[in-house]
């Protein structure tokens, strides 16, 4: 992939995770979060109560350093801090073994389980960037499990400011003695220096994703910050691994990654695992997303190789299989089923360019709201942008299939041309729209909408087909009613000559005489003027509006050349309901009444001409209405 048209496509990922609905129409509203299953309890004689623990204690970790096997690191307990954030407490703990005196705690090792005495004591999910002391702040796991029982939310909806808490014992590290802990639950806090002394903060996850360049990476890394997210270059595993390591079972301290997007293209986020109660599991302690209730892929995980830094170093590492479900993203951990399957959106992209055979890509994306958008347009800019470098003056016909459950099958087709679709910029201009229509479908106020599957075909051919629209001459400049206004358009085609279009409209018998404007323009201007034309459609008050207001976006052609009459008539919307074809009188009497709340429909005259290019521009028509055409004349 080059470098531009990465850089465009990985944004889209980002700017809806940053946002969530920053794509959204005006009319769009947020709709109510699911409701959230009860989640079974473990033994409690089974991990620590944080109260018990006293520093000094001494235990073990396990983690995956590499390929899937497990191994064990030791661990002290230094302390407990109370209270850093609302309702949750962190242990910390000094690390060794594993080569942890050198990388520090690891980007990764986010849910590796502590053990005293064989108890759990929580997942390690903090650690203190640019100490020279393998420091860690562990989750304790009596709080990840009340947090998932309840899929509490609290943390994730505000922003909790760093915390300063006191230690009952004075640490000493490095030669130097502390007495407070500064506990961050933002990872956008500023970078600590020595002077602000113990300073912890969330492990970040190394997003794998595969075949990135350099430059999409350090975009990513850039975005993502505030988010935990941490874009590695990612890679299938081998196919020369042993069947034990490819089977890797989900047990304590094994590498647990989730999914947003798998097939041929791939991007998945790389933790531990903590706890594993009958089928329930529990890692990373910390949250992933911060989604809630969530269905996302849990899968087996391989570390290929650790990566050492000055700050945190991180796993490099590829996801294996499918064993169950993430279902709740919570402030304190993320948490899932084994043995079931993730209900995932199915992407078919086929590609042709310069008449050459077809290629075909194949993915499922998780189907979270505020994500599904983004990652859709991600994964079909992809597509294209495996072709390599796209000319700088390029056409591309897209045909897009949204199979949406109990509603009329959505249908794209369209032409796409012109300054924005240029080059190495052209993927992410090229499904803008397709990102908008999910989200409009998304986050719509009044049904919820599932999209059983998508297909997309994307041609592209060299060359730029577009026109301006320079002039129009009218035959006339004076019609009877029950006339056809004609008119000749004058296109001027891009590095080419003029062309002339014919156009015509029809004008009504019962038309008033009078002086009348009529616009040519492309057919999305004419789409959006529809829409302003009529407060139903451009405020929907139910799913079957949205519906017809969508439909007159996608109808839309770039190529169709547009005439457009405003007339007198229409009729009005009161309470949600069209009240059509009202006496002129009557639309102005209930139009300018308070007490009826009424909204004026208004209406238009419109006719299309299909041409070959992608129109722009606009330009009026001028005449005049006369019984007596000949009289007038």
């Amino acid at each position: 992939m080059t470098h531009y048209v990465r850089t465009a496509f990985l944004t889209l990922i980002i700017s809806s995770i940053a946002a969530g609905s920053a794509l959204l129409l005006p009319f769009a509203k947020a709709m109510p979060k699911a409701a959230s299953a009860k989640a079974a309890m473990p033994k409690a004689d089974s991990y620590w109560n944080v109260d018990e623990l006293r520093p000094g204690m001494k235990g073990t970790g396990r983690t995956v350093i590499k390929g899937t096997k497990i191994e064990s690191f030791d661990a002290e307990v230094l302390g407990v801090l109370k209270n850093t954030s609302p309702g949750r407490d962190m242990v910390l703990c000094k690390l060794s073994g594993l080569g942890l005196d050198k990388t520090g705690v690891i980007q990764g090792m986010s849910g590796s389980p502590i053990y005293v005495q064989d108890k759990l004591v929580g997942a390690v999910a903090y650690a203190w960037p640019f100490g020279k002391e393998p420091l860690a702040g562990v989750t304790p796991f009596s709080q990840m499990s009340e947090f998932v029982a309840s899929y509490e939310k609290r943390d994730l909806a505000e922003k909790v400011k760093a915390s300063r808490v006191g230690l009952q014992k004075t640490l000493r590290l490095d030669g130097r003695e502390f007495d407070t802990v500064t506990v961050s639950q933002d990872f956008i806090d500023p970078t600590p220096a020595t002077a602000d002394g113990i300073w912890m903060v969330p492990l970040r996850t190394p997003i794998m994703a595969t075949g990135m360049s350099p430059g999409s990476l350090a975009l990513l890394r850039e975005k993502l910050a505030s988010h935990g997210l941490v874009p590695v270059q990612g890679g299938g595993v081998g196919g020369n691994i042993p069947d034990e390591e490819r089977n890797a079972a989900i047990v304590p301290g094994a590498a647990l990654t989730v999914a947003m997007v798998t097939g041929d293209f791939d991007m998945s986020g790389i933790g531990t695992v903590t706890h594993v109660e009958g089928k329930r599991v529990y890692g990373w302690g910390h949250p992933f997303l911060g989604a809630g209730s969530c269905d996302i892929p849990l899968m087996t995980g391989y570390v290929h190789a650790i990566c050492s830094r000055y700050s945190n170093s991180f796993k490099m590492g590829s996801p294996l299989k499918t064993v169950g479900v993430i279902n709740a993203d919570v402030s304190t951990c993320i948490a899932g089923w084994l043995d079931r399957q993730p209900d995932l959106l199915p992407v078919t992209m086929s590609v042709v360019r310069d008449a050459s055979p077809s290629k075909t890509f194949n993915v499922k994306i998780v189907r979270q709201r505020s994500l599904l958008a983004g990652l859709l347009q991600s994964v079909l800019t992809n597509s294209v942008d495996m072709e390599g470098d796209l000319p700088d003056e390029m056409t591309a016909l897209m045909k897009v299939r949204i199979d949406v459950e109990g509603r009329p099958t959505i249908l794209i087709s369209d032409l796409f041309s012109g300054s924005t679709l240029a080059g190495n910029r052209a993927p992410q201009a090229l499904f803008s729209t397709v990102g908008l229509l999910v989200n409009q479908m998304n986050f719509n106020s009044f049904a919820n909408l599932r999209i059983n599957k998508v297909e997309c075909v994307t041609e592209i051919m060299p060359g730029r087909r577009t026109a301006d629209i320079e002039a129009v001459q009218l035959e006339s400049d004076t019609y009877a009613p029950g006339d056809t206004v004609k008119a000749t358009v004058i296109l001027r085609t891009f590095k080419g000559g003029q062309v002339r279009v014919p156009v015509s409209l029809t004008l009504p018998a019962d038309l008033p005489e009078g002086a009348y404007a009529a616009t040519v323009s492309d057919d999305l201007a004419n789409a959006r003027q529809e829409l302003r034309d009529n407060p139903l459609l451009a405020n929907p008050q139910n799913i079957d509006q949205l519906w017809q207001s969508l439909q007159v976006i996608l109808g839309a052609k770039r190529t169709n050349l547009v005439v457009r009459l405003p007339i007198q008539g229409g009729g009005v919307a009161v309470n949600g309901k069209a009240l059509p074809d009202l006496p002129g009188s009557m639309v102005q009497i209930l139009g300018n009444s308070r007490r009826t709340g009424a909204l004026t429909i208004n209406s238009a005259l419109v006719s299309r001409q299909p041409t070959d290019w992608v129109i722009a521009g606009a330009d009026a028509l001028r005449f005049t209405v006369a019984k007596n055409k000949k009289f007038s004349e």
